[in-house]
Parts: structure tokens; sequence; C-alpha cells
């Protein structure tokens, strides 16, 4: 994902703006250019770092419901490049970066595998104990032990489940009780949360203002 700028009459420079523009010699207009890309580079970086998204709202949560910062590293690798002198682009160096910051900044659904799962949290330790995140979601979709005295079964609590099942058996019952089949990759959802870009306004005040400081100092 990159944030594309081309200075012309429709996106950022009025028509006096750009004959100036034009008159500057080549290694003036990179300059513009790259000290516009370290603006928004700024500006990213900022919306990242306050969990907002260009228009000023609040990143769309996370869907297992953590409060933690979300794309944290994303303002690091960004990097401004200029093109010919005519075009700017602030894109990350890394293109599997590119390509989960494109991810997020637009919405969509990232394909996940078991073995790919592993390589990111690791392999589970089946025989470990049953987490309590496990045993809550068990105890909520209703798992019932026998009773004691009498027949039949009766809802488990939170403490009972976490004390009688291990990681691996608590993770095949939560599994059949929510209907879910055995699954070797699945698509995970992954809201919207654009951080990059910026309004054609903003655009054109300040390379107006960029312009200036390049004029003045001759």
């Amino acid at each position: 994902m990159s944030l594309v700028i081309t200075p012309n009459s429709k996106q950022a420079l009025s028509a006096k703006q750009q004959l100036q523009l034009l008159a500057l010699p080549n290694a003036k207009r990179v300059r513009l250019l790259k000290t516009l890309g370290r603006y928004e580079r700024q500006l990213a970086r900022k919306r990242l770092k306050t969990q907002t998204t260009v228009q000023g709202n609040k990143f769309a949560s996370r869907t297992d419901g953590k409060k933690t910062k979300m794309l944290k590293r994303m303002g690091k690798t960004l990097e401004p490049y200029v093109k010919g002198g005519k075009r700017l682009e602030l894109k990350h160096k890394a293109g599997l970066t590119g390509r989960i910051a494109a991810l997020h900044q637009e919405g969509g659904s990232e394909q996940m595998t078991s073995s790919r799962m592993s390589r990111i949290h690791g392999k589970p330790d089946y025989k470990a104990p049953c987490t309590r995140s496990q045993a809550k979601a068990l105890a909520a979709e209703g798992y019932k032990v026998r009773r004691a005295k009498g027949k039949g079964y009766r809802r488990a609590t939170i403490k009972e489940i976490a004390g009688s099942l291990n990681h691996g058996k608590a993770t095949l019952i939560l599994s059949e009780l929510r209907g879910q089949k055995s699954r070797k990759s699945w698509q995970i959802p992954v809201k919207a949360r654009p951080f990059l870009g910026d309004t054609t306004a903003n655009v054109q005040a300040q390379l107006g203002t960029i312009l200036k400081q390049l004029n003045k100092r001759g």
C-alpha cells in the first residue's frame, strides 16, 4: 500500500503553483516532493500513535476484544520515494509489510492455515492444562458434567472445567459444541483502518507552503 501524489491541477497545485513548480530545477522538485513525503509520513505515524483514521475516527476494534494497539510498527518502515521529479510515493520498504498495511488500510480477509498459525504462535502443548479462556468458552457453550448424586448431567463451572480438562481435550470439545469441522485453512476478516492518505486541500496547502520556502531560499 502506498500514498501516491502527483502535483497537478486536479489533485494538488493551482495553475500558478504548477508553473512555479515546473520552473524549478529537477533537484529542487525532488527536494520539494521529499519534504512533502516526510510531512505525510509524520501524519501517518501520528495516526498510528493515536489509533485514528485519516477521517479522524478511532480504528475499528479488534475482533478478539483485546485493547492493545494495532499496526504499531507500520510507521517505522514508511519511506518517501520521488520518481522523475514529478511523482511522490510514500510506501513501505518491505513488500510483505506493504501488503499487510494495504489489508488494514482497505479492509478485506486474510487466509490463515494451521501451519502458519503454528509458526506465529508456536505449536500448542495439548497436554498442558486447559486455559481460563477455553474454560469460559466451554461454560458459555453449556459444557456439562455428570452429577455427583443422582442421574443426569449439570452445567460445569469454569473452575471445574479448568481443573479437569487439558488443552487438547478442551479444544476438541469446544469444536464439537460449536459444530466446527477440522480445517486446514480459513479466512480471517480484517476491518478497514485507513491511516495513510490526505485530503486534496491539505496536500495543496502543504505543497504551496514548501514551494514558498524553497523560493525564499533561492
